[in-house]
């Protein structure tokens, strides 16, 4: 006996239509939620299936299973409204004025996914001046995820926290969490003492007695000799702080000991805190394995590990990648579907990608740069052709505008600033069916091309992203990116590759001399790697040889002119990635800096 299975595919929504509006008619309804001044008519199936909490109260033996009406206490009236429209539409909209409303309600009814954007929601609103309030919320609340980000932000921010009216109003054990921690952000001791001293004289009357407990956590034997001569002289210690005047003579016992006696002088005051240095990261962005990749990983050379970060808000490949003011940019890309023309930012501070405003043109194998505070994208892929348009982003103004186009269509190009220029490196012209050797230099005070010497050799996919083929319009068509890097005023073009053969040839460029030079080669032929330099060392990441990802990493020394390959590998094999550097404060390049897991990269 046969049979057929049919599924509508327009039945679900058109249920929940249905649904919504019998709920906005008041149609009928069975139950009565009752919160402050509202009255709010539902029905009992759609908030149990919405939420676990009157999943519980309608189907247990308690008194309200079975009443017409439900009083809620405890829980904001406005809230409860908008979380029950959400149980009927799927949508909550969440802004400044009902968000800390809005969370503990989400918490009560255990509407998880409405609880966790609430706090990506508070996240991004981070700032000097309500971190404190966010991390008491947070903690209150049991937001952990939230609160350490908090926390976090406001150790990083210190020296702009304390300028506010929050910092000002902290109760004695939280000044003392802020000041006591190693991770605190400040060039030198004086500006700890000083946020302390600050937050004293705002109510010295009931304050001044606490000033012993802290400078438990102030490290005075840090500070000059000259301040704490000073420091001793100061009103602020005569009378009862005889208490402060014994570490106050700790220190100076300390300023007093020749400095080889000094290291064996061990107290949790004498030892520097994390923040008086930064140190070196570089981030590996997004990339392909084998499809497009939203994960970000960060290498610290001096613990000589990879950490998960925060991934992008969605998948991006073949994108170009710039710093600008201490910010990651990733520029358009390909997400696995289509070119896109987005850009956004990362934040390491606060451990967040943001998008900002978008290009002009969709761009994949794109080439991006930072001269002078703006981010220029050049050339790329559009899906269609390859491109020899130009755009430039303020980052100010949140703007991008068209600048002059290049001589030639590159879609593989590899950009890079070097002193006052951009230049455009080799890439494949989607005409000639060839990769190039030729090479561009744009002059921004000019808005002009002009070529300079090519390069000794074709190459596409070198340095920073990637190559690969693309089936378009019945054709094939290469799609590729080459990339450059910048050391010691030299212009670098690593790897890639010339039709089938992949490259570990290396090349640089001398803008003084209009010639280009030959260096070592690579250990591995590598392909659509990401590229970045620090303290005048060459960092290739992964890429791929013609045949497989490649998750091995190596530098190159200039004084030495050889390649050593890396013993710290990628956590993901990934090629057409992008690769940036930042200094970062010591204490947030620590593994676990972001206590939250990160999502998954694939």
């Amino acid at each position: 006996m046969s049979s057929k299975l049919y599924n509508s595919a327009n039945f679900k929504n058109e249920s929940y239509k249905a649904i919504y509006s019998l709920w906005k008619e008041r149609k009928l309804c069975d139950v009565t939620i009752y919160s402050g001044n509202k009255k709010i008519e539902a029905h009992r199936i759609i908030l149990a299936a919405c939420s676990p909490y009157f999943c519980a109260l309608f189907t247990s033996n308690l008194i309200e299973s079975g009443q017409a009406s439900v009083t809620l206490h405890e829980i904001d009236a406005d809230a409860l409204e908008v979380l029950i429209h959400y149980a009927y539409t799927a949508e909550v909209e969440i802004s400044e004025a009902n968000v800390q409303a809005l969370l503990p309600a989400a918490s009560l009814l255990l509407l998880h996914d409405v609880r966790e954007n609430c706090c990506e929601f508070l996240l991004s609103k981070l700032h000097p001046s309500n971190c404190l309030g966010f991390r008491r919320f947070a903690d209150v609340h049991s937001c952990h995820d939230l609160k350490v980000k908090a926390h976090n932000f406001a150790l990083g921010t210190f020296t702009e926290v304390v300028e506010f009216e929050e910092f000002l109003n902290l109760p004695l054990s939280e000044i003392c969490e802020l000041v006591s921690d190693d991770g605190v952000r400040v060039a030198c001791e004086e500006q700890i003492f000083e946020a302390v001293l600050k937050w004293v004289q705002h109510d010295i009357a009931h304050r001044s007695v606490h000033m012993a407990e802290l400078f438990r956590y102030i490290r005075l034997p840090l500070l000059p000799k000259e301040y704490l001569v000073n420091l001793v002289e100061s009103e602020l210690l005569n009378g009862s702080n005889l208490e402060c005047k014994d570490f106050l003579i700790e220190a100076m016992k300390f300023h007093l000991l020749p400095n080889h006696r000094r290291v064996s002088y061990r107290s949790p005051r004498t030892r520097p805190r994390k923040f008086f240095s930064s140190t070196t990261v570089m981030y590996v962005i997004g990339g392909q394995a084998p499809k497009a990749l939203k994960g970000v990983e960060r290498f610290d050379r001096e613990s000589n590990s990879w950490t998960d970060v925060a991934p992008m808000t969605s998948r991006r490949c073949r994108a170009g990648v710039t710093v600008v003011d201490g910010l990651i940019y990733a520029v358009g890309g390909f997400n696995g579907s289509l070119r896109v023309r987005t850009v956004d930012s990362y934040d390491p501070i606060k451990d967040l990608w943001q998008p900002v405003a978008s290009m002009e043109l969709r761009r994949s194998t794109l080439g991006v740069a930072e001269l002078n505070g703006s981010i220029y994208a050049i050339g790329g892929f559009d899906g269609a052709t390859g491109l020899n348009s130009a755009e430039c982003f303020n980052v100010i103004t949140n703007c991008w505008k068209n600048i002059s186009p290049m001589n030639t269509r590159r879609s593989s190009v590899g950009v890079a600033s070097l002193n006052r220029y951009i230049y455009a490196v080799g890439g494949y012209d989607g005409s000639s069916r060839q990769c190039l050797n030729s090479v561009e230099q744009y002059d921004p005070a000019l808005d002009e091309w002009r070529f300079v010497r090519e390069m000794k050799v074709r190459r596409s996919g070198a340095g920073v992203d990637v190559s690969a083929l693309v089936l378009n319009s019945d054709k094939y068509d290469l799609e590729l990116i080459s990339s450059v890097s910048v050391l010691d005023g030299l212009l670098y073009a690593v790897g890639g590759h010339d039709g089938p053969d992949v490259r570990k040839s290396v090349e640089f460029y001398d803008p003084a001399t209009n010639e280009w030079t030959e260096a070592a080669e690579m250990n591995l032929c590598r392909r659509n790697a990401a590229v970045t330099t620090v303290e005048g060392l060459l960092y290739v990441f992964g890429g791929d040889d013609g045949s497989k990802n490649l998750n091995s990493v190596e530098f190159y020394d200039p004084f030495c002119n050889k390649w050593t390959l890396s013993e710290e590998s990628l956590g993901t094999g990934r090629s057409y990635a992008g690769a940036a550097t930042l200094q970062l404060p010591r204490h947030l390049s620590l593994p676990g800096a972001f206590s939250s897991d990160c999502e998954s990269s694939l």
